[in-house]
């Protein structure tokens, strides 16, 4: 059974968190490693 509205916006909220902290990291290293990180998760998330 697929997300109920609330339940997506949560899980875009979290997406969205995650690239506010790939924002605030100092160097560009850490930014690729967020943004790894958060591409990661995303596709674990789509393979179930």
């Amino acid at each position: 059974m697929g997300m109920t509205d609330l339940q997506f916006k949560s899980y875009l909220k979290g997406i969205l968190r995650w690239l506010d902290e790939a924002k605030n990291q100092e160097t560009k290293e850490q930014v690729l490693a967020a943004l790894e990180k958060l591409e990661k998760d995303l596709r674990e998330d789509l393979q179930g």
